[in-house]
């Protein structure tokens, strides 16, 4: 059920073609590098906007999941090592 969110490219197919579409606007033309960086800046902050208030249906059916199973993976070791000289 939420495979399809993980494993979809479609956010960055979704912010190459707005980044495509940015620079043809302005016919690929740059006066600076940090031109380039603050287009790229500004179409990720955004998508970001648009994609942070997004909500995926059925995740709070799996959201208990995957607590579970980051706490299995990320839990505290309990051993510790030693370093004998």
């Amino acid at each position: 059920m939420l495979w399809p969110y993980l494993r979809s490219t479609n956010l960055m197919e979704r912010f190459i073609r707005e980044v495509r579409r940015g620079t043809k606007v302005r016919d690929h033309k740059f006066p600076k590098a940090e031109a380039v960086y603050k287009l790229l800046y500004l179409e990720s902050e955004r998508q970001e906007g648009r994609w942070a208030e997004r909500k995926l249906k059925g995740f709070s059916e799996v959201a208990e999941v995957l607590e579970k199973m980051l706490q299995e993976r990320y839990a505290p070791r309990t051993q510790t090592l030693t370093h004998n000289s």
